[in-house]
């Protein structure tokens, strides 16, 4: 069931909310809300979450995972997931594949980072090529998704960025002035702004947890991508989450954190993670910007940042 806002009496202040789903902390701030906005932003992250998650079996995306090349008909946001992320794997010519998820079961990755961490040991991993979504089809007006037989899906970034756009959206539809939803850091702002003419959002540098710079917007999307945070060992072999898709390893350059700032936050997150996949790859930045973070303490840009 889709979570419903029901009307109340305006709230006066900006309205501040943090909890726990995706597997990450979620903050949500609202302007001009009703009163029961933030309970409804909450509801609405977790029945993502319920109908995204590869680590729930009875999700959209578990039952599409365990398919083997059979349709199946799931809810309407999951279709839109779906179709996002076949989007992106277009417009980065598949350094972003939302197709890793057996690549991440091989290298260990089969349990929440929590429970994979503590975890540890185990055999050595063998890294396993992701399928790519060729294949893949979807029917908007039928709500139908098909994988081909073999291809399973881990939407990770993409889907915590989408589950902030459709919160925000879902806010501001249901009477909000203004609204911010982060899940995980990926974030997404519209409307009016609780202070000032802008949303200002601080840019954590990942190397050290202090802020290096910050972004002022009007409207759209905010992702940072790291090497440094999700990480584990298998067989005594360090890995992180962003692997290089032909091969299905962890990527292994110098790029350790990437910031882009898009129309969206689920944009922004698939986007961010090119430069750790391809760091010389610039073309699909067009109208995007994006500030790159190197092991050496170095930064750099594609595109204007914005300051």
């Amino acid at each position: 069931m889709t979570a419903t806002m029901t009307h109340a009496r305006l709230a006066t202040r900006p309205a501040h909310l943090a909890f726990r789903a995706m597997s990450t902390d979620v903050t949500v701030t609202v302007v001009g809300a009703q009163l029961d906005a933030l309970d409804w932003a909450r509801r609405r992250v977790c029945e993502l979450e319920q109908r995204w998650s590869r680590f729930l079996p009875e999700s959209d995306i578990g039952r599409l995972n365990r398919a083997e090349g059979n349709a199946l008909e799931v809810h309407p946001d999951t279709v839109t997931a779906v179709r996002a992320a076949c989007a992106a794997w277009l417009v980065t010519e598949g350094c972003f594949d939302p197709t890793v998820h057996d690549s991440l079961l091989r290298l260990g990755y089969d349990d929440t980072i929590e429970v994979v961490r503590e975890r540890g040991g185990g055999s050595p991993a063998v890294s396993l090529p992701a399928p790519g979504c060729a294949g893949i089809e979807f029917d908007e007006a039928r709500s139908v998704v098909r994988l081909p037989a073999g291809v399973r899906l881990d939407l990770g970034g993409i889907g915590k960025g989408l589950a902030a756009d459709l919160t925000v959206a879902g806010l501001l539809e249901g009477g909000a002035d203004g609204a911010l939803v982060s899940v995980g850091g990926d974030l997404r702002v519209a409307g009016t702004p609780p202070g000032g003419d802008a949303w200002v959002i601080a840019i954590e540098d990942p190397r050290t947890e202090c802020p290096l710079t910050s972004v002022s917007l009007l409207s759209g999307g905010v992702a940072t991508s790291t090497t440094l945070r999700r990480r584990w060992r298998s067989g005594q072999r360090p890995h992180h989450h962003l692997l290089a898709p032909t091969t299905g390893a962890s990527t292994a350059n110098d790029v350790v954190g990437a910031t882009v700032v898009a129309d969206t936050a689920a944009w922004a997150d698939a986007l961010s993670k090119v430069p750790f996949v391809d760091p010389d790859r610039h073309d699909c930045f067009q109208h995007v910007s994006c500030l790159v973070m190197r092991a050496d303490g170095t930064s750099s840009t594609i595109g204007e940042f914005p300051a």
